[in-house]
């Protein structure tokens, strides 16, 4: 009996922690930019805002907070990738389920219309007050 006990617990943090998502998860020795968005959401998709996400392993540890559109940025590093830290999240209070995935892009930015040499506005100089000098007055 003494020796199921912790047998079970080592079983019960090992799931636990499988469960979790990894810094590899999202980012790998190709990803190219300097930093990887992920997005916090509760059960029906709706962004987590002032989420804290932390990970450490050894000695390498960082806390890092969701903004208004629960998205965060994941700094990519080869100290992070060598030890694959498991990523921590604290949710608020009441919170039953979320989610952490790679953000959806930004929106494109509106296109501008071209503007040929006959659609320019004309150009005209400011206007300069006339200011009188003091031999002419």
């Amino acid at each position: 009996m003494r020796g199921l006990l912790p047998l079970a617990v080592v079983l019960g943090l090992s799931s636990s922690c499988a469960l979790r998502p990894k810094y590899r998860d999202f980012v790998s020795s190709k990803t190219t930019s300097k930093d990887v968005a992920l997005q916090v959401t509760d059960g029906a998709g709706a962004p987590l805002p002032d989420v804290k996400i932390e990970f450490s392993e050894f000695k390498n540890r960082l806390q890092l907070t969701t903004g208004a559109d629960g998205v965060v940025k994941l700094p990519v590093e080869k100290k992070y990738l060598d030890e694959d830290p498991v990523l921590v999240v604290q949710v608020p209070v009441g919170v039953q389920a979320f989610t952490v995935g790679l953000a959806p892009p930004p929106p494109p930015a509106p296109e501008l219309a071209p503007v040929g040499p006959g659609d320019a506005p004309p150009v005209v100089p400011p206007a300069v007050p006339v200011i009188p000098s003091p031999s002419s007055l």
